[in-house]
């Protein structure tokens, strides 16, 4: 196993800006990118180092590999369990770190976009029944981050039929080839996807909120929780239910102002 070394005065390149995968290299390390969920460090074939290692945020080795001659590229398994921050990657020669780019590992999700099934019912996956599109709730999202995310967790708190129990194990996310199941999806950076809630969020009945000819106007907000860092984010929507009741309701929602 290679020995971890600190880069000392050695000059480091900077890591990614925002919204980039992409670090400039430093040395004998040309390139420093993310692919799905991997790190891929590409180098000078005939670099004198015999060793790469890359250094968690935290100071502590992540992964080290060694380096075979006259190869130019490693890839480095980064997975969805990873502590987010600046990572370093260096390459090494004996005792001596020879080169050194820091590069951001960090996921970074919005919420792009989110509509009712109920009102757009050609949007839902293949297969759908027709109470899962009364009911549930399409969320298009956004990794504009740095790094791979898995999504644990979809959850809708407020004014609405079905807010999400606090004590749903799952991720409240349908597995749309198996829709009636969870699924845990990852986004890795930018990509962009659709999500399905298999909560019932706006399903007809219970007390929470009520449907009345003149209209009803509420509040509610939807919730991403991911493996890497944990609450995502959170947006909120107005609502307005019109109708005779909530069998037969026009369900309206627009995103609030921040």
């Amino acid at each position: 196993m290679l020995t971890t070394i600190a880069a000392g005065s050695l000059a480091v390149a900077g890591c990614t800006d925002r919204g980039s995968t992409d670090s400039a290299g430093a040395g004998d390390i040309a390139r420093v990118d993310v692919d799905g969920t991997e790190l891929v460090v590409e180098y000078d074939s005939e670099t004198s180092a015999t060793g790469l290692a890359v250094i968690a945020p935290s100071g502590e080795a992540f992964a080290d590999r060694q380096l075979t001659p006259g190869a130019s590229q490693e890839t480095i398994p980064i997975g969805t369990a990873y502590p987010p921050g600046t990572y370093t990657v260096q390459l090494i020669e004996e005792e001596s770190v020879v080169a050194a780019v820091e590069h951001s590992l960090r996921p970074e999700i919005v919420i792009q976009d989110l509509k009712l099934a109920r009102n757009h019912p050609e949007e839902m996956y293949e297969g759908a029944a027709d109470f899962t599109i009364t009911s549930e709730v399409i969320v298009t999202i956004e990794n504009i981050g740095t790094g791979p995310e898995k999504l644990t967790g979809l959850h809708f708190d407020g004014e609405i039929p079905r807010p999400t129990p606090d004590d749903l194990e799952e991720s409240g996310i349908a597995a749309v080839n198996q829709p009636v199941t969870y699924t845990e999806p990852v986004i890795n950076p930018g990509d962009i996807i659709n999500v399905y809630s298999i909560t019932f969020p706006f399903a007809p009945g219970g007390d929470v909120v009520s449907c009345t000819p003149e209209g009803t106007d509420g509040r509610f907000t939807v919730i991403l929780i991911g493996n890497v860092a944990g609450e995502l984010t959170e947006r909120e929507y107005n609502v307005t239910y019109q109708g005779q009741d909530l069998t037969d309701c026009q369900i309206s929602v627009k995103r609030a102002e921040s």
